[in-house]
């Protein structure tokens, strides 16, 4: 199983299911964030505001180009809220979207890659299993948003073969 291509696939399960429901649960910061952006950026997030509320990051202008995050998502205890917001940022300012539909889409495929767990991050033996049962219950757990296989298959003997026991 590949760990990234996995969560990528269930938070970006749960996200479209954010978007057209109640949004999504978010975490109150102690410590506002304050980030810094270009003003690409700044229109790309007035016109994605709704967007990001729904996935949980409730912000508000500051000053000049700094914006205030009050809240955030919380899709794993190693999450980079700040550094989440502004790469998903960033692709938003540079993308083109279509129609409604495939804005939520590519939205919700953005920030599923931007937040999901990274390759070869050490997780724990519950994280593991919890991420394994989140997986088999996604409707299209094979994949994630970019068609990468999230886990391979292998017959036990092509295993016992690799491992010189055939």
């Amino acid at each position: 199983m590949d760990q990234h291509s996995a969560h990528e696939r269930v938070l970006y399960e749960d996200v479209m299911r954010q978007l057209s429901g109640d949004g999504a649960p978010a975490q109150r910061l102690l410590l506002p964030l304050t980030l810094d952006f270009g003003p690409a950026e700044l229109d790309a997030i007035d016109a994605h505001r709704e967007l990001l509320e729904r996935v949980g990051f409730e912000i508000e202008p500051f000053s000049g180009r700094s914006i205030v995050v009050h809240t955030a998502p919380n899709p794993h205890p190693r999450f980079e809220a700040g550094r989440c917001l502004q790469e998903l940022v960033a692709d938003l300012a540079g993308g083109r979207f279509g129609g409604w539909q495939n804005r939520l889409e590519r939205f919700a495929a953005t920030y599923a890659c931007r937040a999901a767990i990274k390759a070869g991050q050490a997780l724990d033996a519950g994280e593991m299993r919890e991420l394994v049962l989140r997986l088999l219950t996604a409707t299209l757990p094979a994949h994630d948003v970019h068609g990468r296989p999230s886990l391979v298959q292998l017959p036990k003997e092509e295993l016992e073969r690799r491992f010189g026991r055939a």
